[in-house]
């Protein structure tokens, strides 16, 4: 989706729609298949495939114990592709875009600035963490248990450092609450039919299994 508008109002449909129940799950699921890009969204094997390993052995414990894990694996897989899709798709200044159009100057400027930062921490993280992988491989230095704790600490310090940094930058600037700029928002076609299709999976999940399939059906 172009729209960006659309593209996260659609994330946050299916998102509940696999947050509620199991159908709702497997139709996000088929929409991401039909809807989009598919494998181009997905970050690199390094970080996509321990996030699918640690997704597989919470359900595998889950199931052991008793509890719904095949629910719990389609779900949380539904909502990670679905965050990956939405992450790979969102450009810089969309979402203060985005909520200056939803919500006026002040109070949607406020939010979309915070959401613009924090998704340029999450940009810079993976920045950061990809420099310290090369240099570990460089010495020589195997990722373990020893340098993940210490790598994880000189990462958090950073990061509120840089909190730190970008705070005192609004007060000298003299920002004090909210802002003014004009959206605009280029689409494209087929973002509509997307978007609608997107609902679907938000209705069959609010559907008990047996009704799905009488529609179906």
């Amino acid at each position: 989706m172009q729209d960006p508008r659309l593209r996260l109002l659609a994330a946050v449909v299916l998102s509940l729609a696999a947050f509620a129940s199991t159908t709702g799950a497997v139709a996000v699921l088929v929409w991401w298949l039909i809807f989009t890009p598919r494998t181009k969204v997905l970050p690199r094997l390094g970080v996509f495939l321990p996030l699918i390993a640690m997704i597989v052995a919470t359900a595998l414990l889950s199931a052991w114990g008793g509890g719904a894990g095949l629910s719990y694996l389609i779900r949380m897989l539904a909502l990670l592709l679905l965050a990956a899709w939405t992450y790979a798709g969102t450009e810089d200044g969309e979402v203060l875009a985005v909520a200056v159009w939803a919500l006026g100057n002040r109070v949607g400027f406020e939010i979309g600035l915070i959401a613009e930062m924090g998704l340029t921490s999450l940009a810079v993280l993976r920045q950061e963490i990809e420099q310290m992988r090369v240099a570990m491989a460089l010495k020589g230095i195997r990722p373990g248990a020893r340098s993940i704790v210490p790598l994880a600490v000189t990462l958090i310090v950073t990061q509120i450092r840089r909190s730190d940094e970008i705070a005192r930058l609004l007060v000298v600037r003299g920002y004090a609450i909210g802002g003014r700029i004009c959206p605009r928002f280029s689409a494209d076609p087929r973002d509509i039919p997307a978007f609608l299709t997107a609902i679907i999976p938000g209705v069959l999940s609010c559907l008990p299994l047996r009704d799905v399939f009488i529609l179906v059906g």
